[in-house]
């Protein structure tokens, strides 16, 4: 079977993981403020993890998506209804 993440980009997501399980467990306090500071670290972690996990969509689609650290190409045209109901 064909990988669509690289060695590298699994093991950052994974290691976005372990960051928020570290940070939930030792760093985040147990006040009542707790439940919102998990969330606001949960949607950084899934941030991170989409830049990893976003990797395999610009291999697979060049023309629509860029690598990261990658120049950003011209998109393509629009066409069909989307570009005249604009």
């Amino acid at each position: 079977m064909n990988e669509l993440l690289t060695p590298d980009e699994h093991e950052a997501v994974a290691l976005a993981g372990r960051l928020y399980t570290l940070m939930a467990k030792k760093v985040i306090g147990y006040g009542p403020t707790r439940g919102a500071d998990l969330a606001e670290l949960t949607a950084l972690i899934h941030g991170v993890q989409h830049i990893a996990t976003s990797q395999a969509a610009a291999r697979a689609y060049p023309d629509l998506y860029r690598l990261q650290g990658g120049l950003v190409g011209v998109p393509p045209a629009p066409s069909g209804d989307l570009a005249e109901s604009g």
